[in-house]
């Protein structure tokens, strides 16, 4: 015994390093994170990155209190980015009800309240720097102890919704083989919340793999009530390619509708190499054909993996908008309206304006009753038709075409604040008339513009120097993260700037035109 002790005594002092950069990396994320006032992004970004790979559960408890306190102030940041806009608007009307003449101090207080919502929206990027940080750093702990305290407090009692979401991406990443991790995450299944439900399905996926019963776990997830859990178990359950997942997909196919129905319709695809559209009956036939060699390994299915699959042209049936087919039933159509709409158009004697116009009421006047939609214009500044998106009723229809009618072209391209504003609307309201499933809010944006998006003073750079179309992408990956709302883009004219139409529209699941 005596000599195992000098031994031993090496062994510690061995550790000492170690533990004791584990305490400085924890104290220094402290002092960036702790306090009434955080430090700045740089800092708390390193000392995020720092804490990575740290064992034990001080490492994950605090990184999870870190992002929820980021969490919290980003939802301050968009209140105080949307009273500023309010204002904004304000000032707007009151000049029209002054017909165009502005009140006293009118300029004064406008360019005051663009310098706020810049500073406004560069602190927003901030803290989603940060916070990519921490999502990252959370992803990094591997150890037993760090585990056991996600899979039980982290997960269980956090409550922040995209903190216990991003507690069950990461315990799906860790690869652990611990029955703990493992009941977590299946009862992450159970949240209260769709956001955590699809990271949990993720999760499950990646834990567990082609087992059958997780397929079937996996399949449970496509009778949720919520429509972005089900499309979540319909990817995993495709990312998985067994013969399993097609019969519980296209047992689910002729429940869906719209969006979702077209979703599920294309993971078949990519599974299968085959296309038979929408509609049920050729997929149904074609596999009870082809179901056995697939079974027998004769024959594979492909991971739909994150890459969608190329559909059928556009337009050819029922309602569109520029040629792209409209499958939703809940849209929001984001139209520019800065000033160079202004400029002749493609018809003789119209401008870009006159034909923007022209083709909404169109579109809008072959929406069905089934269908609702919203409208935002924008220039500078934001205009609302209304709070949330409406059932496209007749009597609607004619107060959007009032709407419409009125619209006037002036200023520059604040595509950042317009889609912020278009994807604050898509949010979950299940106590409404449309139903617990879809509620009154919009899963896919058509947005229009004919230029390239401008800071709120018409910069192409902000005043970090970044171009603003860049800072515009950023913004919306962090937006649409546990929403997947679909993003159309429409360019008209000679001065658009393609790439960022073509990338918004890439990144999010849509289609992009030009009309030229």
């Amino acid at each position: 015994m005596t000599r195992a002790l000098p031994a031993l005594a090496l062994l510690c002092a061995a550790a000492l390093p170690a533990a004791a950069q584990d305490a400085d990396a924890l104290a220094r994320f402290r002092r960036a994170f702790e306090g009434t006032e955080p430090a700045p992004a740089e800092e708390r970004v390193a000392a995020a990155k720092s804490l990575a790979f740290l064992e034990g559960r001080a490492g994950p408890e605090a990184v999870c209190r870190a992002l929820g306190e980021t969490y919290g102030r980003l939802a301050l940041l968009a209140a105080d980015v949307s009273k500023t806009r309010e204002e904004l608007d304000r000032l707007t009307r009151a000049s029209e009800d002054l017909g165009g003449k502005r009140p006293p101090d009118a300029a004064e207080k406008t360019a005051r309240l663009r310098l706020d919502e810049e500073s406004l929206r560069d602190r927003a990027r901030d803290e989603r720097t940060v916070e990519d940080a921490l999502r990252a750093s959370l992803l990094g702990f591997r150890d037993a102890k760090a585990l056991e305290w996600l899979a039980g407090t982290g997960i269980r009692a956090n409550r922040e919704a995209a903190v216990r979401a991003a507690v069950a991406e990461a315990l799906g990443r860790s690869g652990s083989d611990d029955p703990g991790v493992l009941k977590a995450v299946r009862g992450a299944l159970r949240d209260r919340e769709p956001l955590v439900r699809e990271a949990a399905l993720s999760a499950l996926a990646r834990l567990r793999a082609k087992e059958i019963e997780t397929i079937q776990e996996l399949g449970r997830g496509l009778d949720d009530p919520r429509w972005t859990v089900r499309l979540e178990a319909a990817r995993r359950l495709a990312d998985l390619a067994a013969p399993e997942s097609v019969d519980l997909i296209l047992a689910r196919l002729p429940k869906e509708e719209g969006r979702v129905r077209r979703g599920m319709a294309d993971l078949l695809a990519a599974m299968t190499g085959q296309r038979f559209g929408m509609e049920p009956e050729g997929w149904v036939h074609w596999w009870k054909e082809n179901r056995a060699a697939h079974a027998s390994g004769e024959k594979a299915l492909r991971p739909a993996g994150a890459e969608a699959p190329p559909r059928e042209g556009a337009g050819g049936h029922g309602a569109n908008y520029y040629g792209i087919t409209i499958e939703s039933q809940r849209v929001l159509f984001i139209v520019d309206v800065s000033g160079s709409m202004l400029k002749p158009g493609f018809s003789e004697g119209s401008t870009k304006e006159d034909e923007a116009k022209k083709e909404l009421l169109r579109c809008i006047r072959t929406l069905d009753g089934g269908s609702a939609f919203g409208l935002i214009a924008f220039c500078d500044t934001v205009q609302k038709w209304k709070p949330g998106i409406k059932k496209a009723t007749e009597e609607v229809k004619k107060e959007a075409k009032a709407w419409i009618d009125a619209l006037s072209s002036a200023s520059s391209t604040n595509t950042y604040a317009a889609l912020e504003e278009g994807l604050g609307l898509s949010v979950a309201n299940p106590r409404n008339d449309m139903g617990e499933d879809y509620g009154m809010f919009p899963d896919t944006i058509f947005l229009l513009t004919d230029g390239a998006p401008t800071t709120p003073d018409g910069r192409l750079e902000d005043s970090r120097g970044k171009p603003e179309w860049q800072r515009v992408l950023e913004a919306v990956r962090s937006w649409n993260r546990g929403k997947r709302v679909v993003i159309h883009a429409i360019g008209v004219g000679l001065e658009i700037n393609s790439m960022f139409l073509k990338q918004l529209a890439s990144e999010n699941g849509g289609t992009y035109v030009t009309v030229k």
